[in-house]
């Protein structure tokens, strides 16, 4: 995908079945580099977290991330943990 190209999704992609172990970037969908010998299996170690409830199940995936996705989103969420600090 070049940058500034156009993407759509539907909600369909929400019932695809994933591999279990999938190694693209849950974000922007490319490789996840592999080390032989790390104990977690990637180059740079990075995984989201999805939490979601239905009635009493809770249910958890975590979906591998690049190290450049894992930065940026671990950056945001201090941003935006610390602008709520300022506030309270």
């Amino acid at each position: 995908m070049a940058d500034g190209e156009l993407q759509t999704a539907t909600h369909a992609i929400l019932f695809e079945e994933v591999a279990a172990e999938s190694t693209r970037c849950d974000v922007c969908d490319r490789q996840v580099e592999q080390v032989e010998g790390d104990p977690d299996g990637y180059a740079v170690g990075g995984s989201g977290l999805y939490v979601w409830t239905r009635g009493e199940e809770v249910r958890y995936e975590e979906p591998p991330l690049c190290g450049r996705c894992g930065t940026a989103i671990g950056v945001m969420a201090l941003a935006q943990w610390d602008l709520e600090e300022d506030e309270g």
